[in-house]
């Protein structure tokens, strides 16, 4: 009974997180910082999303986001489901730097291009 309970608070959990962040229209991207230097930024801007590339399955998609930051240009290699529309010219994002040059990115407001 103590596994049924904690089961159903964990999915009751997970479903509230996803609800908020599909009504919030940020979608969060996590990868590598590949060139320049690392920066956190509010509002920075995607200037290009080059190198899609799918996996096997088609299940997600391996791009290359190249934006502005706090005057100076970042490139970010990042892996993204295939349903999740890729960064685009002209989204704004906010940047933040993790250990070991990982990046999160999240996309403000909807996505400007669809799959």
């Amino acid at each position: 009974m103590k596994r049924l309970l904690f089961l159903f608070v964990v999915v009751f959990v997970l479903f509230l997180f996803f609800s908020v962040n599909q009504k919030s229209g940020q979608d969060a991207f996590v990868g590598v910082l590949i060139e320049g230097r690392p920066v956190n930024a509010e509002n920075a801007e995607v200037l290009a999303d080059t190198d899609c590339i799918p996996n096997e399955a088609y299940t997600t998609l391996t791009c290359t986001a190249i934006i502005q930051a706090n005057d100076q240009i970042i490139k970010v290699r990042y892996t993204h489901p295939i349903k999740t529309p890729c960064l685009s010219k002209g989204d704004k994002v906010n940047i933040s730097m993790k250990r070991d040059s990982t990046v999160e990115i999240i996309r403000l407001g909807k996505p400007s291009m669809e799959h």
